[in-house]
């Protein structure tokens, strides 16, 4: 198989992976597989082409992927800090509830793709449509919680007994 054809390959492969991350790591070190694609293309040996993938990848890495990252997240006056990138946008989002979650996880669906969920609140359980929050992601589970009455109620959540049988408080 012809060296172009390999790198270019090598570069459609990169790029379908980072779609998956988010990251534009992975975008850049394709940059460098079509970098030795061209090399290749002018006879360029197998060496030089080994040259221009990396010097190609660690060049997009630390001079293109930057501004890249910039323009992607900022809006049209540059401001940075309403367009979160990658797995930041989906934190705070909201989700509905597909399969029951509980302690031992369920499945949510954020923006059309659904994310294996555990409750913030391990005693908590969430119903098929509901919709619920998401705190944090740990690789690819998300933790979500829904606010209920109970949640906003410190007292309530530290006694199993009715708020009525609480002590009254005395000033």
């Amino acid at each position: 198989m012809d060296d172009v054809f390999i790198w270019i390959i090598v570069a459609v492969i990169l790029g379908a992976v980072e779609l998956f991350t988010g990251t534009l790591v992975l975008a850049m070190v394709a940059v460098g597989a079509v970098l030795a694609g061209l090399g290749a293309a002018v006879g360029a040996p197998l060496w030089l082409q080994a040259v221009l993938f990396g010097v190609g990848s660690v060049a997009s890495i630390f001079g293109l992927r930057p501004f890249l990252k910039q323009a992607l997240e900022s809006d049209s006056k540059g401001d940075t800090s309403h367009r979160p990138f990658g797995t930041r946008a989906i934190e705070g989002a909201n989700a509905r509830v597909i399969e029951k979650v509980d302690h031992t996880g369920g499945l949510v669906e954020i923006a059309g793709d659904n994310w294996t969920a555990y409750p913030l609140e391990p005693d908590q359980l969430l119903e098929p449509g509901d919709t619920v929050t998401v705190v944090e992601i740990k690789g690819a589970t998300v933790i979500v919680w829904k606010q209920s009455l109970s949640s906003l109620l410190p007292i309530a959540r530290r006694s199993a007994r009715p708020l009525e049988a609480e002590k009254p408080w005395n000033p």
